[in-house]
């Protein structure tokens, strides 16, 4: 019996706060690609608006921080209510609201996000996770999804996708800044699919992902399973418009219009970062989100989420 890896996320809403923006630009790898640009939906006096975004990531809190089977224990206990208290908890001891590599930054949780919900790859491990709960190793990861390519009949194809994310004010620079991650973990593979491999014996039995797991490291009489390694990306910029030129209706054009014009210009140099490392054979799935000032909002809607500053924050 194969068991079907199913997505933790809680995704109801997403196509109301996200709308992608089509463009003609591809990275022109040999093996599965993705480089899909998005912006928030909303734009209110030419400002992005962020509630529906904070109230999405609040709500997906629980699934973002804990394994499935930690969930499903707080169903059983009865203790649906506490998910996200526990969740914030976990947060606030690994660190403050946007700290580097805690797990706390708004472009690794929008990483899980974006993986999840466009690629269709569930989650094995989250940033957190990998801090809080493998003891097999240190990664550097910003999280680990599986993708199932071909999960019907003798031969089964999987890619363990490892992500990293950038949020910064100039998409040159996240891109530089996600690629030395990539340059790390592609020099490390063997280790990075120790800590996924482990998952098995760290995770309770009838874990998800450990049942998915086995059946990918002692797959049944009479199958083949081929895995192969691939890279999630989420970038995150400030756009750069002076929104004082534009009155409200030319506004949002004139931001699909620098979207279009941002990602012509950074694709064939993230195509060439990909080239240096000689990883033009692997896939690559690359997210891209503008902000009105990238520094200044990231740090505010995680200080949201994670309530720092309020009377039940740290």
């Amino acid at each position: 019996m194969i068991n079907a890896l199913t997505k933790s996320i809680n995704s109801r809403g997403f196509d109301q706060i996200f709308k992608e923006v089509l463009h003609s630009e591809s990275l022109g790898l040999l093996a599965n690609e993705e480089l899909r640009l998005f912006r928030l939906k909303e734009v209110i006096d030419n400002r992005f608006s962020k509630d529906s975004l904070r109230t999405f990531i609040s709500k997906n809190i629980g699934h973002y921080v804990f394994s499935r089977s930690r969930i499903e224990q707080f169903r059983v206990e009865g203790d649906e209510f506490s998910v996200g208290i526990e969740a914030l908890d976990l947060m606030y001891k690994s660190g403050r609201a946007d700290e580097k590599g805690t797990g706390n930054e708004l472009g690794e949780i929008l990483l899980y996000a974006f993986l999840e919900t466009v690629l269709g790859a569930p989650k094995i491990y989250s940033k957190i996770e990998l801090n809080s709960s493998v003891k097999s190793g240190i990664s550097a990861c910003d999280g680990m999804h599986l993708r199932a390519l071909n999960s019907g009949g003798k031969t089964l194809s999987y890619e363990m996708i490892f992500g990293t994310s950038c949020v910064v004010g100039d998409l040159g620079y996240a891109i530089d800044e996600a690629f030395e991650c990539i340059q790390q973990i592609s020099g490390r593979t063997t280790e990075e699919l120790q800590i996924v491999d482990s998952t098995v014996f760290e995770l309770p039995a009838d874990d998800p992902v450990a049942l998915q797991l086995n059946d990918i490291i002692k797959p049944a009489p009479g199958k083949d399973v081929y895995r192969d390694t691939a890279f999630g990306i989420f970038l995150g910029y400030t756009i750069g418009l002076d929104s004082l030129r534009y009155k409200s209706s030319d506004y949002r054009d004139a931001l699909e219009r620098k979207m279009d014009n941002d990602i012509k210009h950074y694709a064939p140099y993230i195509k060439e970062k990909i080239n240096k490392l000689s990883l033009n054979n692997r896939s690559f799935y690359v997210y891209v989100l503008p902000f009105d000032n990238a520094e200044d909002d990231k740090k505010a809607i995680m200080k949201t989420v994670m309530r720092e500053g309020d009377s039940y924050g740290r």
